[in-house]
């Protein structure tokens, strides 16, 4: 049975390392990448109390451009690539919907306290709410066979 697998990614070694395990546990998958823009990540690149519809635009687009080329660098053979804005976890949700995903597979940072109560956590989000069973991948060492598996990084996460 080959299985549709959306794995939200966000460049950081929890994801590398879920995508890494999404790889060598489901070889046959449909793996589709998904990175999420946030918007008020473009705002706030904008820098200008003033906004100029045109230059939120330009700001969009490129972080558009910016994430299809890292997610590019990620990604092998068949396996797709899907950049959206929007809040992440709804985003991630609605993606996986969309795509009629049978699982969705991605990593989590451990926050705790106060981190956690100022940032949130997607990861956390969709455990409680998604329509689909959510496979988190801790910030752990990966097992030789798993580490083959794992995406280009600068500071590789093995």
């Amino acid at each position: 049975m080959q299985q549709r697998i959306l794995v939200p990614v966000n460049f950081t070694t929890a994801s590398a390392r879920a995508l890494a395990v999404t790889r060598a546990y489901h070889p046959e998958a449909i793996i589709r990448l998904l990175y999420v823009v946030n918007p008020s990540d473009i705002a706030s690149a904008t820098a200008n109390p003033v906004i100029n519809p045109t230059h939120a635009r330009d700001e969009r687009s490129k972080a558009e451009e910016e994430a299809s080329q890292k997610l590019a660098a990620w990604k092998r053979d068949a396996e797709e690539l899907v950049v959206a804005v929007g809040s992440p976890a709804e985003t991630i949700s609605e993606q996986a919907k969309q795509w009629q995903a049978d699982l969705i597979a991605m990593g989590t940072r451990s926050r705790t306290g106060f981190q956690q109560f100022l940032h949130g956590s997607a990861t956390e989000w969709l455990v409680r709410h998604a329509d689909q069973p959510v496979l988190v991948v801790h910030d752990v060492d990966l097992a030789e066979a798993q580490k083959r598996h794992l995406p280009p990084m600068e500071n590789n996460p093995a």
